[in-house]
């Protein structure tokens, strides 16, 4: 399955200041790829409809068991907001126990540096640091 594009829904001014968020969640076991795969539809569409998103990217590599996200928020109050929602916040009970090691991390860009390109989301989540809880969040 190739990478979805960089799916645009809001054009801020360029030398506006974002939020940017990328995501390595693998999993254990290939016969969680099916469920992980419909419940990532249904993230997809509440992301259609979130305010404040300015847009997202998905790399899946099923054969793998790696999935990679990233998107872009005008500020940390409408990601949260997103996370707190559902389905997205079922989703996320309900796959931990599915998933290894995942990685999270954010840092600013302006809209003008978007889309980031997947080559710099995997280097950015390789120099993350880790938790104790093998979580990583920056």
């Amino acid at each position: 399955m190739p990478a979805l594009p960089w799916t645009r829904f809001a054009s801020p001014a360029a030398d506006q200041q974002l939020l940017v968020m990328a995501t390595r969640l693998p999993l254990r076991r290939y016969r969680s790829i099916p469920g992980f795969l419909r419940r990532t539809n249904a993230i997809r569409h509440q992301l259609s409809r979130t305010e404040g998103l300015i847009g997202y990217g998905l790399d899946a590599k099923p054969l793998r068991k790696q999935f990679m996200t990233v998107s872009a928020w005008i500020d940390n109050e409408h990601l949260m907001r997103f996370v707190a929602a559902e389905p997205h916040r079922s989703t996320m009970r309900a796959v931990k126990p599915l998933m290894g090691e995942t990685r999270f991390i954010t840092w600013t860009a302006t809209a003008a540096d978007l889309p980031p390109t997947w080559s710099d989301v995997v280097r950015r989540l390789a120099e993350a640091p880790t938790s104790g809880d093998g979580t990583t969040a920056t």
